[in-house]
């Protein structure tokens, strides 16, 4: 958990969603899934952020399972809404995003030990610059 650089997410995804932004956006702008992507970053950040370590912080399998089942919910939620707008490019965007969520969720259930900060700092810089990415692409709908 020291580096990023075991993460096949950050240089591959921010290719892949800059890709889906450059190319033409053939739907119309659609504030709710704008909203579930917002709401699914904060949902994301704020899971690092409870599974990080700090100061009184003790390790529970059931918190973890938990906290992922909320999150898998909203993802889950989120593309089957996506779905019905038969928008390729919103569902992949969603899919890469929920993607990295679950390689989050299972590095912390495979190593049963809370993301150190300094991991965590990269980490959240990465996960928000990839949502930014898709909140981008929501937002240059036409």
């Amino acid at each position: 958990m020291k580096t990023l650089s075991r993460s096949i997410f950050h240089p591959a995804l921010l290719l892949v969603l800059g890709a889906l932004l450059s190319s033409g956006c053939g739907t119309t702008k659609d504030a709710v899934s704008r909203n579930d992507i917002a709401s699914l970053k904060t949902a994301h950040l704020a899971f690092i952020d409870q599974f990080t370590e700090g100061a009184g912080k003790t390790w529970d399998d059931a918190k973890l399972t938990s906290a992922t089942a909320a999150l898998e919910k909203q993802f889950t939620d989120a593309e089957q809404y996506a779905a019905t707008k038969k928008d390729a490019r919103r569902n992949k965007a969603i899919s890469i995003l929920h993607s990295q969520f679950k390689k989050n969720a299972a590095m912390l259930s495979r190593k049963k030990a809370f993301f150190r900060p300094a991991f965590a700092t990269e980490l959240k810089t990465e996960v928000s610059q990839n949502y930014d990415l898709a909140l981008k692409g929501e937002d240059l709908r036409s």
